[in-house]
């Protein structure tokens, strides 16, 4: 196993007992095996099944630690921690990005950092402790991991950090680097209606600068600031590069 990968399980605090069940976690689409490696897939269709996993687990720790929560603000914090963004912060805090087997492309195009691909691989790797453990243990060991990681950094007020306003705060940043208003388009629509699913980019200056999705525009339009304030976070010369100019 690389070490990398034997890194990434001390962090997770799980050893698995079928190692290419977090191969394939940890393989993009991407990936081209050498021919004389077999070909054990890619993250792909897990990453689906690790969506369905993170819901179950977090709503349910969410219930037990807010329960002056109704169903509305319930919803509200899930979606914020199981957001693209939200779990491309959980990916870097692993360094899932340093663990990926990635084709040339996306190496070159700086795959690594991709928050999307973070967050799915993130997504996949939970999956696969599900996949892993759960003939032995059901769903202890991928509840306990998703607790490990997920409790320590909640906030003590909830509605506080579900109704944080991160259009507005996006705003004040573009109106004093600009002098004019971010917009917001809508990307997507899917899904029934009666659960439907939105995806809304920002952009400032006719450029993108985040994106997001959730069961609202509203909800979605408000994920696409925080991931563009996220990315300010990292690179505070974000908006003022030349792709802004």
């Amino acid at each position: 196993m690389k070490k990398e990968w034997i890194d990434l399980c001390q962090s997770l605090d799980y050893q698995f007992d079928d190692p290419q069940i977090l191969r394939q976690a940890l393989t993009h689409k991407s990936f081209l095996p050498p021919e004389t490696e077999e070909n054990y897939g890619n993250n792909e269709r897990i990453e689906f099944l690790g969506d369905a996993v993170l819901d179950l687990v977090i709503s349910e720790f969410l219930m037990e630690k807010f329960p002056e929560l109704d169903e509305g603000g319930l919803s509200k914090f899930r979606a914020s921690l199981v957001s693209e963004l939200g779990l491309s912060r959980q990916a870097r805090k692993l360094e899932l990005g340093t663990c990926l087997l990635l084709g040339r492309g996306e190496e070159i195009t700086g795959g690594r950092q991709k928050i999307s691909l973070l967050a799915d691989t993130f997504e996949a790797v939970m999956a696969a402790i599900y996949l892993d453990s759960r003939e032995k243990h059901g769903i202890t060991q991928i509840t306990r991991v998703i607790q490990t990681l997920f409790l320590p950094h909640l906030p003590q007020d909830a509605e506080g950090y579900i109704t944080r306003d991160y259009k507005s705060e996006l705003q004040e940043h573009v109106q004093k680097l600009f002098g004019i208003p971010s917009t917001y388009e809508l990307m997507e629509e899917s899904g029934p209606d009666h659960e439907k699913n939105f995806t809304m980019a920002v952009f400032v200056r006719k450029k993108e600068c985040g994106r997001g999705s959730g069961a609202s525009k509203k909800l979605a339009s408000q994920l696409a600031a925080e991931n563009a304030l996220l990315q300010i976070q990292q690179d505070p010369s974000f908006l003022e590069s030349e792709n802004f100019s």
